[in-house]
């Protein structure tokens, strides 16, 4: 992780109003102040204009999900994470081949047969032998 992502973020948990904030467990917030990088100085704005750190991004989504969001919008997301996450698995499913399932040919083997062709000698000297036998 980022430890930019983690200034960032502390930041943004400052800014927030006190009825948000309250909802984040102190270890959390000591969690992230710990990792967090001192020198990194943070210049944010606008919060919802400015660009973020994708793991900053990714962090705030985890916080909002798990602490501040109302809980029946808790439960949509995650029943929304649950539909994507088992629709990737179908998908990855969808694309290996189960090796215990036995495979149906309905068009027969082809293979390749080389056919070596005989020199103009060689058809002599077959032809002499023939002619003798």
């Amino acid at each position: 992780m980022d430890r930019r992502a983690c200034s960032e973020v502390n930041y943004i948990i400052n800014q927030m109003p006190q009825e948000m904030k309250v909802k984040i467990p102190t270890d959390v917030i000591k969690n992230i102040q710990s990792n967090m990088d001192k020198d990194y100085i943070v210049e944010l704005k606008d919060i919802e204009y400015d660009e973020l750190l994708p793991d900053t991004e990714k962090i705030l989504a985890v916080l909002y999900t798990d602490y501040i969001a109302p809980e029946e919008e808790r439960k949509v997301i995650k029943d929304t994470e649950k539909r994507i996450k088992e629709k990737k698995i179908q998908e990855i499913n969808k694309n290996v081949i189960n090796p215990f399932e036995k495979i149906n040919r309905t068009e027969p083997r082809k293979s390749i047969t080389i056919i070596k062709k005989k020199k103009w000698y060689e058809k002599f000297i077959d032809w002499i032998k023939r002619y003798f036998k």
